[in-house]
């Protein structure tokens, strides 16, 4: 019995085992024979994708045709989210990561922490515009410590099982994912312009990078990354707040797009027409075909009233001129020592077309897409706009407004003689200004017309001509001459500020006749751009017209080099002078420049006969400002300069830059020897 059970049992398991393997036997044909085509087509399922062709945006040239921006063909790296595994994402992104640290490469970074223990906001100031998009992303609220945001972000992606160093590193990613709407209709661009080195290693680790493409682009290239960083601006990707807007122009959230200077001022014209292509991909991602459905058009060239030659000048003066102010600081009688930053804009007198346009400290724009952390946090402002958005007390280069609007208003004579006797009594004991010759020398000017008085800079003249001819009055010709009001550039500026009762009122303050003294002499509440002075120097020596300020010289199709968009000159006001009292101003700002407080700067062994004037305006604490404005060739003006450098101790120290513009606009001369004359009266 016990024989007979083994070996019923024996022949059962072989039963069972065979009827298992035909089972199988049976389905393999089933698969393979009656439903083979279905799974075959199946496992060569494509994918298709309707992708945008990046069109080429517009050069950006000088006034002589020469390239200051230009596009160049680059690689990217892209994510796909129909082939990027949900569960491997971070991952994935933190090997790349690590993959371009390898390589040295950047990628896109722009959470507002910093990427190393302890963590820490970028900025203090929990207002930036960055540190609020955070905490609106996160929903967090009362501007929480780092700590807590962190937790936000490890909760939001999922990454609790990473080190704090990767948390940061990956969120970094992750959060830039997010605010530009990584979908499965919209690619996410995790990094652009990579070397070909690192493209080779990407599509060779393909298979450990699922979903991850390499793609190409054209890229925006700054020939000479130093000149004018500041004017031309730069581009970058639409941030989901800003794509509302846009949609509705034609714009795809992975866009990229002008977003300060030129770039963003002439985005409609610089930004080309997208083309569409179809993308066929089997189920692993790889690529089969490409359908081109659209080609993408370039968009149109912008020619800037700039010259690149006189730019370059102008950046490399005033930094010299404030180096030097520095160093020169130690010796008896001179002061500076604290001369850090400044501006300087030079202007064409009968169009208001801005010819170079320098701000200092600066930055070039590889440093910008390098290390814009470090310059959005460096206390010196490298990235501010000084000679558009500074705004300064004009001192006495404000003189010749005053000046003006006297002899029309026949508030002084234009021979009338006022003895400066180096205090202004009128208003004593409450208020007695000096002027500065009395202040440095203990004597006044002595007898004084409006020519002498620019000549000399005389306060005392100018406390008593604006007495004579109040506020109201000097404020509306100086509205007339542009001050305290913007100068309609097409990249944005301040309209800086007029002083008057007007303007105490927005702050709830009175206006005292004393006020209007210091007014007269630049002082008080004024505060103008170095465009704005240069562009009221413009208008008084052309004769009173005065131009809304450009960059824009023409527009012009790329394909066929037709200018489609002509300069604009376009005069915003008009001042209506007397000839007599428009040459007294000129007469004046001429003997300013050749014997008078800016002789030091011109002098007359000068080649090129200009005018000029100088300014010295008190700042809360530190030493002066110096500002110096001047125009050339007297006979016939064609250029106006402005200078301002903070902290720059007397106007006579910073007309070199002026006279370096002088040099090289009228003679192509580009190194300026130092200013050498000596122990000239300085206002």
């Amino acid at each position: 019995m016990t024989f007979k059970n083994g070996k019923f049992r024996a022949v059962l398991v072989v039963a069972i085992v065979l009827l298992v393997f035909f089972s199988y036997l049976i389905a393999l044909m089933r698969l393979q024979l009656v439903n083979g085509d279905y799974y075959k087509e199946q496992s060569t399922q494509k994918i298709y994708s309707t992708e945008t062709i990046t069109a080429s945006r517009g050069g950006i040239y000088d006034c002589n045709g020469v390239s200051l921006v230009s596009n160049t063909t680059g690689y990217c790296i892209k994510f796909t989210r129909a082939l990027m595994p949900k569960e491997q994402q971070n991952d994935i992104i933190l090997s790349l990561i690590r993959l371009m640290e390898e390589h040295g490469a950047s990628y896109y970074d722009r959470l507002p922490i910093t990427k190393t223990e302890p963590f820490a906001y970028t900025t203090g100031d929990m207002n930036d515009a960055e540190v609020k998009k955070l905490f609106s992303t996160l929903k967090l609220k009362n501007n929480p410590q780092v700590g807590v945001t962190m937790e936000a972000l490890v909760e939001k992606y999922e990454l609790e099982n990473y080190t704090p160093a990767e948390q940061r590193l990956i969120a970094g990613v992750r959060y830039e994912m997010t605010l530009t709407t990584f979908s499965l209709s919209n690619p996410y661009e995790f990094a652009e312009d990579i070397s070909v080195d690192l493209v080779a290693t990407v599509k060779q680790l393909s298979d450990e990078y699922p979903g991850v493409d390499i793609d190409t682009k054209p890229l925006r290239s700054y020939v000479d990354p130093s000149i004018a960083p500041h004017l031309l601006g730069y581009v970058g990707k639409i941030w989901a707040e800003e794509y509302e807007a846009l949609a509705a122009k034609g714009y795809k959230m992975n866009d990229t797009i002008g977003k300060a200077g030129i770039e963003a001022a002439m985005e409609s014209e610089l930004k080309g027409k997208d083309g569409t292509r179809v993308i066929e991909r089997d189920s692993t991602g790889k690529v089969l075909n490409v359908t081109v459905l659209e080609e993408a058009q370039s968009g149109n060239n912008v020619v800037l009233t700039i010259d690149s030659s006189l730019q370059k000048v102008a950046q490399d003066s005033l930094k010299s001129c404030i180096e030097t102010i520095v160093k020169r600081s130690g010796e008896p009688g001179r002061d500076g020592e604290d001369a850090n930053a400044g501006a300087v804009v030079a202007i064409n007198i009968h169009s208001g077309a801005v010819l170079a346009s320098a701000t200092y400290p600066t930055y070039t724009q590889d440093e910008f897409n390098s290390n814009y952390t470090a310059l959005a946090a460096d206390e010196t402002k490298p990235l501010w706009n000084r000679a558009l958005y500074g705004t300064y007390a004009p001192g006495s280069t404000f003189k010749m407004a005053t000046g003006i609007a006297a002899l029309e208003e026949n508030a002084v004579g234009l021979t009338e003689k006022i003895r400066d006797t180096g205090i202004y009594t009128k208003y004593a004991p409450s208020y007695s200004p000096r002027c500065w010759v009395y202040s440095d020398y203990g004597r006044g000017h002595g007898l004084q017309d409006v020519v002498a008085a620019l000549k000399n800079s005389c306060n005392y003249y100018f406390y008593e001509v604006a007495d004579r001819l109040g506020i109201e009055a000097l404020n509306r010709y100086c509205r007339k001459l542009g001050l305290g009001i913007k100068t309609g550039i097409e990249v944005g500026e301040s309209a800086g500020i007029l002083a008057g009762p007007d303007y105490r009122a927005t702050i709830d303050e009175y206006w005292y006749p004393g006020d209007t003294l210091q007014a007269a002499i630049g002082q008080s509440d004024n505060l103008f751009t170095p465009l704005q002075l240069a562009n009221y120097v413009a208008t008084i020596v052309n004769g009173g017209t005065r131009y809304r300020t450009h960059l824009v010289q023409g527009v012009y199709d790329a394909s066929t080099g037709v200018c489609i968009e002509e300069e604009q000159i376009v005069a915003e006001d008009s001042l209506e002078m007397k000839d007599e009292n428009y040459h007294a101003i000129m007469q004046g700002m001429l003997e300013c420049a050749t014997t008078g407080t800016a002789a030091g700067v011109f002098g007359y062994s000068y080649a090129i006969t200009a005018g000029a004037k100088t300014g010295t305006a008190s700042v809360p604490s530190g030493t002066a400002n110096g500002i110096f404005v001047a125009f050339a060739p007297y006979e016939d003006p064609q250029i106006a300069v402005c200078v301002v450098v903070e902290h720059g101790a007397h106007g006579n120290y910073v007309g070199s830059v002026a006279r370096d513009i002088f040099d090289a606009y009228f003679a192509g001369v580009t190194v300026s020897d130092p200013i050498t004359q000596e122990n000239v009266l300085l206002p």
